[in-house]
């Protein structure tokens, strides 16, 4: 291969509003091996032959909802490269403009001192970046801006460890680009170009090291109206708030999941009995708890006193 091109095209319809989640499961139509060629995804394009790069997968290593996730990894047939381009792209079927969309995923990755890993949103077309979140080989944290028409990775607030799960979430609204790190707001700026995104990238630099992603949300407008925020909070409540022994889970629906992250961004093991959660273990500080439920998510914060 002489060179990475990272190029692609497709159609896009003009529905006003979507939603899409993958999970990469078989339910979804997803089958362990190569991402590229599944749904509307591909993997990064070479400009030789094979088109396209072989080894990032779907595979049954680890996951946060299911039992699959994509893997991206270091291709040895080629060296490191000068940005994050090699993995895994998703061709959207719906555009999302820049001022009214949210993206939300969890990510894992392996190691420190290897790999940059990236998630970003682009115009492929164009080949311009309107949002990127760096998971910089250091273990820190960078967002791109744009400064005098110059791109500028610069750093955000909180850090990553390796082989810890994490959600990130990227909001746009016709203010700014929001990124949270569970649930924690780590920066806040504007688009680095003001366009529509038509494909997002799951990519690292191919150096050392692998990641995985899954639970991917993706929708076409501001993260959750004050309204859908009420009925989530209506249909999921955790208290008491401080605690010092137990919190208890109240939801309407059958709750599916919980879990638990430190300040730090590391998530902490906690079981749910009974709808409640035993947390006498825990280190005195503030906390995140993530709560799936039948009939909503909710995604707060509570103190162990």
């Amino acid at each position: 291969m002489k060179k990475i091109y990272p190029f692609t095209l497709c159609l896009f319809s003009a529905f006003s509003f979507a939603q899409q989640m993958v999970s990469f499961e078989y339910l979804d139509g997803f089958h362990t091996g190569d991402i590229h060629g599944q749904g509307t995804w591909i993997s990064t394009p070479t400009g030789d032959v094979p088109p396209n790069v072989l080894n990032q997968t779907v595979c049954t290593d680890t996951a946060t909802d299911g039992a699959n996730s994509l893997k991206i990894v270091k291709e040895n047939t080629y060296g490191t490269q000068s940005i994050p381009i090699i993995g895994a792209f998703d061709n959207l079927p719906v555009l999302l403009p820049h001022h009214g969309f949210t993206v939300s995923f969890d990510m894992n990755m392996s190691q420190l001192n290897g790999s940059i890993f990236s998630f970003q949103g682009v115009s492929s077309a164009e080949e311009k970046y309107i949002v990127r979140l760096d998971f910089d080989n250091t273990g820190n944290i960078k967002i791109l801006k744009t400064i005098s028409g110059m791109p500028v990775m610069e750093p955000a607030l909180g850090t990553w460890l390796p082989n810890v799960w994490y959600q990130i979430k990227v909001v746009g609204t016709p203010a700014d680009i929001k990124y949270y790190l569970n649930g924690v707001l780590i920066y806040s700026g504007t688009a680095a170009e003001s366009m529509d995104i038509n494909q997002l990238r799951f990519v690292h630099d191919n150096a050392d090291g692998s990641a995985y992603i899954d639970n991917i949300k993706v929708y076409n407008q501001a993260l959750l109206s004050a309204a859908d925020g009420d009925v989530n909070r209506k249909t999921v409540e955790v208290y008491p708030n401080p605690a010092s022994d137990f919190i208890k889970i109240s939801s309407s629906g059958k709750i599916k999941s919980i879990q638990i992250y430190d300040t730090a961004g590391k998530r902490i093991q906690a079981e749910l009995e009974n709808n409640k959660i035993d947390i006498r273990n825990l280190p005195p500080g503030t906390y995140l708890i993530n709560v799936k439920a039948e009939k909503g998510n909710f995604s707060g914060k509570f103190i162990k006193k």
